[in-house]
Parts: C-alpha cells; sequence; structure tokens
C-alpha cells in the first residue's frame, strides 16, 4: 500500500502545477468509469517504469508523455486528465479515495500474482547481463572484446562475475576488463571515470574473475565495458580460450 501511495503522490502534484488544472469548472470532465481505468494504467505504468530494464529503453522520453498517451489511447487530453484529476481531488475527496482503494486493491491483487508466480521460476542467471551466455575464441583472428553497457538510475554496488580460460597459445596482449563511468546526460571524457582491470592470466586454466562497480552520487550514469579487452594493433589475431557463466547483479543497496 505505501509502494503505491508513493507513486500516486507526484502525479498529483504534476496535476497541481500544470495551468491546466486551474480550471475547476465540472464541464469537460472525463466520466468517472473511464477516469478510474485512466487511474489505474497510470499507477501501472509507473510500476513498470521502476524495472531497470523497461526505464532504460525509455530513459529519453519525458515522464509526462506517459500520461499523456495513457489519457489520449482513451480518447481524452491529458488537460482533461489533470482537470479531472484536480476535480476529484478537491471537490470530491471521497469518490477520489474510493478511485484509489480500488486501484490499489487491483495492483496489490496483480502483485501477489506475481509474486506467486515468480517464486516458483528459476532465477536468471546472468542478471542484467545482455549478452551471449558464453563465448568461445578457437584459434581464428578475432577482434571481438565484448563490449557492454548498462544505465544505472539507482545507486549500490554491483558486480559482474565470469569465468574466463585462455590458453598460452592466445595472442591477445595483456587481455584485461577496461570499462568507464559517465553521467548519462553528458558524455564528455572530462566527467568520466575510467578503470582497467589486472591481466588475465593465460594458463589454460579457469579462473573466476570478479569487478565490483560502485554506484553513488550523480545520477543517472552509464557504464561501459569490454569483458575482453587487449592492445593488439587493429587486424585480429588468433585468440584461443573461453568466457562462460557470466553475471552482471547488485550486489548491495547499501554503500
Amino acid at each position: 500500500m505505501i509502494r503505491w501511495m508513493n507513486k500516486i503522490l507526484p502525479a498529483i502534484a504534476l496535476c497541481l502545477i500544470f495551468p491546466s488544472c486551474k480550471n475547476e469548472e465540472k464541464k469537460g470532465l472525463i466520466p468517472l468509469k473511464t477516469f478510474s481505468r485512466i487511474m489505474y494504467e497510470v499507477h501501472l505504468a509507473d510500476g513498470l517504469l521502476s524495472s531497470s530494464v523497461i526505464r532504460n529503453q525509455y530513459y529519453a522520453r519525458d515522464s509526462i508523455a506517459n500520461y499523456r498517451d495513457i489519457a489520449e489511447s482513451h480518447g481524452y487530453t491529458k488537460e482533461a486528465l489533470d482537470r479531472t484529476m484536480k476535480y476529484y481531488f478537491t471537490k470530491e475527496p471521497k469518490k477520489f479515495i474510493k478511485i484509489y482503494d480500488n486501484t490499489i486493491a487491483t495492483l496489490t491483487e496483480m502483485e501477489l500474482r506475481l509474486e506467486e508466480e515468480m517464486a516458483v521460476m528459476p532465477p536468471l542467471a546472468g542478471g542484467m547481463w545482455k549478452g551471449q551466455p558464453e563465448y568461445h575464441f578457437s584459434g581464428l583472428p578475432d577482434t571481438n572484446r565484448i563490449s557492454f553497457d548498462h544505465i544505472f538510475h539507482s545507486p549500490g554496488i554491483y558486480s559482474i562475475k565470469f569465468t574466463l580460460t585462455l590458453h598460452p597459445a592466445d595472442q591477445s596482449v595483456n587481455p584485461c576488463m577496461t570499462g568507464s563511468l559517465c553521467p548519462a546526460d553528458s558524455l564528455a571524457d572530462r566527467e568520466c571515470e575510467f578503470f582497467r582491470g589486472p591481466v588475465y592470466l593465460k594458463d589454460g586454466q579457469a579462473h573466476t574473475y570478479i569487478f565490483p562497480i560502485r554506484i553513488s552520487g550523480r545520477l543517472p550514469v552509464l557504464f561501459r565495458g569490454r569483458l575482453l579487452d587487449f592492445e593488439n594493433r587493429p587486424g585480429g589475431h588468433p585468440r584461443y580460450g573461453t568466457v562462460e557463466n557470466i553475471s552482471f547483479t547488485l550486489s548491495s543497496s547499501v554503500l
């Protein structure tokens, strides 16, 4: 209940500051049944956008546009939604509370069903990792550095973990992991923090590597990394090895 209450307050605040909300006349209000459905979809959209995967996809999109799209899908404008919300919030608060309670009840029921379904599902081994589950290098010239990126919206300590086997015949020079952290709204090099991991072993044995990434301060932050970087000149060199058991997860939300 508290989580969903935290989501409705920003929506109300937006309504109160928009000029279109100043019109308190009942004319032009969205019908109560449709308004209830729109409120449900607004809360559902807010919940979906709390997912990092979905939020990263729609990062550049104005959050107000989401409310506008929902209202327009029902044949009404964002201004009509603002006006209706302001009217029920200020003139008929009992009806507004009833709409809110019904929305919370529906979303809570949905959340409980999802939690029950998730409880019986096996966890995703790779977490936030979006690349292939494993990579093989069989002696052919190859320039693949296994590049990846991720936008962080929440602080915490994240970890990249994988098992790497490199054979002595591998010709990549000083293979290691490299990466950079930059404010997502500014990719200027002067604002980026670059790092380079230790050189990987080339002994034909499987080694597990763990790289912690501390996210704090200015958010959102864009992380760009290369799991298997090297110093060879362009052109490709014979490589022998395997990268597997890759995971990218949140280790701790407490800094």
